[in-house]
């Protein structure tokens, strides 16, 4: 068979990005439980899990799973606008806005697109007559980026939570009549600091702004009974988003919103319109962890402890966490092959952590990023810190 000229072309952008040591593979693992895995025959401590509170095996979900697959079959058989709209949908999203403080919420396939899909959605001229001008936090997530970049829109990337650069690019702003959107993370997932939601709400007012908050990496383990750092200002964030793939320990996305608001996705955002709704078996592990995370403060205590000793212990040995003040722990090293060194060394420790470089974090500024989970012990902990110290003369 003849080979694709276009084949060898994407081969050779491949080979470039693998010079830079920008390449990437799949890695073959087996999952042994939340916090283990198993890679090239060596069981490793997992410290590169979004499963932040162990609910991927939980028993009550799983049950609850398993119980909504024999009573309703696997899959949904239809986008939600033709025939799959069930009741356990719109009960997911009942209860879910009720926790969210909101008044509906909207179930999408997933993170990256919830965010991609309803921001390309509501930067639209035709609506405005003018194009809107965005004003977006320069860390918040890639799919937020593509997003903008995907629209005709006048685009500003603050400094990182530097919401003086914000107001500075607000004022620059104010007398064009155009619509005036905010984007931001509540926790940023690549540095596990945290948005000024107060300061936000506050240039939202005094500009009028739509302010968009994404909580994908709050849901679940912040703010009251762990439903995200929004839900004590909910009525000043016009749309908050987050995930059910997390903390949640399933899979999906949603929307918190008000009724309009909801009403417009439905009829405009095409990842809802054009994509089949989730099957019952992802609803039935959804809507039991809505049901019980309320109820989940010892774990959640328990992360907090946990990131709490890991990022002092960091500190006091010298590793650069930037402002890290949450369950995901950067170690910035800068160089990405270097990276990838201290993660290999790493892991025949017996510890995996995954090496993130660019597109996924600015140019230099590789890292391993550390997700904590509530069931990490203590010695697990001591563990990586011992292992960490060991390397300190190369990461440094």
């Amino acid at each position: 068979m003849k080979k694709s000229i276009f084949d060898q072309l994407f081969f050779n952008e491949y080979r470039e990005s693998k010079k830079k040591g920008l390449d990437r593979k799949l890695k073959t693992l087996t999952k042994i439980s939340q916090i283990k895995i198993r890679y090239n025959n060596k069981v490793l401590l997992n410290f590169s899990s979004n499963d932040y509170l162990g609910l991927s095996e939980n028993r009550y979900l799983k049950n609850q799973t398993i119980k909504m697959i024999k009573q309703y079959g696997i899959g949904s058989g239809s986008s939600r606008l033709v025939s799959g709209n069930y009741d356990l949908h719109e009960e997911t999203e009942s209860i879910l806005a009720k926790k969210k403080n909101s008044e509906d919420s909207l179930i999408f396939s997933t993170g990256y697109l919830v965010n991609y899909s309803v921001l390309s959605s509501i930067f639209n001229s035709d609506i405005f007559k003018k194009s809107p001008i965005v004003f977006s936090d320069k860390l918040n997530h890639q799919c937020i980026y593509e997003a903008c970049k995907s629209k005709k829109i006048h685009f500003f990337r603050f400094q990182h939570n530097n919401l003086n650069h914000l107001e500075d690019l607000l004022k620059q702003n104010k007398n064009k009549s155009n619509p005036k959107f905010i984007l931001s993370e509540s926790i940023f997932s690549m540095e596990g600091d945290i948005a000024d939601i107060e300061g936000l709400i506050l240039l939202k007012k005094k500009y009028n702004t739509f302010l968009f908050l994404d909580e994908a990496h709050a849901t679940g383990v912040c703010g009251k009974n762990g439903f995200g750092l929004s839900v004590k200002f909910s009525k000043d964030i016009d749309c908050v988003t987050g995930t059910f793939s997390k903390a949640f320990g399933s899979f999906g996305a949603y929307v918190a919103c008000s009724k309009k608001f909801k009403i417009f996705l439905i009829n405009n955002c095409p990842s809802f319109i054009y994509s089949t709704a989730l099957p019952f078996s992802l609803l039935g592990s959804i809507l039991s962890a809505i049901k019980i995370v309320s109820k989940l403060e010892k774990q959640r205590q328990n992360l907090r402890k946990n990131s709490l000793f890991f990022r002092r212990s960091l500190k006091h040995i010298g590793f650069n966490i930037g402002n890290s003040q949450t369950h995901i722990v950067p170690i910035i090293i800068g160089e990405p092959n270097k990276t990838i060194l201290i993660s290999n060394k790493l892991e025949n420790k017996g510890l995996y952590l995954a090496p993130i470089r660019p597109p996924s974090v600015p140019p230099k500024s590789s890292r391993l990023r550390i997700s904590l989970s509530s069931l990490h012990k203590l010695n697990h902990l001591n563990k990586l810190i011992k292992e960490l110290k060991n390397l300190s003369h190369e990461i440094s």
